[in-house]
């Protein structure tokens, strides 16, 4: 079975584009994308999602596209002439998968050192792919929770990027 790839173009450009000043973005669609984003969104280090063409953002014709043209518009934020979005690294990298279980997942969210992770520290969030779950409803392979969520559901998984 071939692993899911690692969302290493996003966090690298969401990054870059975030240190450039840019007021949005787009990115390819893809369920990955689109989770991580929403993510990021939830927790405060972007302003919007919309959905749009290669060109702006536009909802309405996101439907009627074939999926290569299919975008994500991410807007980011910026505070007092600083990113919001100062961090986005990968913990799991193509070589290295890093899979943790609840109890690690703990101490890592704790600020304890688990499975060569450096512990949380205040600000960051981590991102966790967690595994799919038919009989309690969790269905996907690309099912996406934070960190803090993950733990209080009981949940491990495969933790893919931290930011801060």
């Amino acid at each position: 079975m071939v692993p899911n790839p690692l969302p290493i173009r996003l966090c690298s450009h969401l990054l870059n584009t975030s240190k450039a000043f840019l007021s949005q973005t787009s990115l390819p669609y893809t369920q990955s994308s689109l989770a991580i984003t929403s993510l990021l969104l939830r927790h405060g280090f972007l302003s919007n999602i919309t959905l749009g063409t290669p060109s702006h953002p536009s909802p309405v014709e996101f439907a009627s596209l074939p999926p290569p043209a299919k975008r994500i518009w991410v807007g980011l934020k910026h505070r007092n002439g600083v990113p919001v979005l100062r961090r986005m690294n990968l913990v799991s990298k193509p070589s290295v998968r890093i899979k943790v279980d609840h109890g690690e997942l703990g101490r890592i969210l704790s600020g304890k050192r688990a499975k060569n992770v450096a512990g949380m520290g205040l600000g960051e969030v981590l991102v966790v792919r967690v595994p799919e779950d038919k009989a309690t409803g969790r269905k996907g392979t690309e099912l996406y929770m934070e960190g803090w969520e993950a733990w209080r559901a009981g949940l491990g998984g495969e933790i893919v990027c931290r930011v801060g």
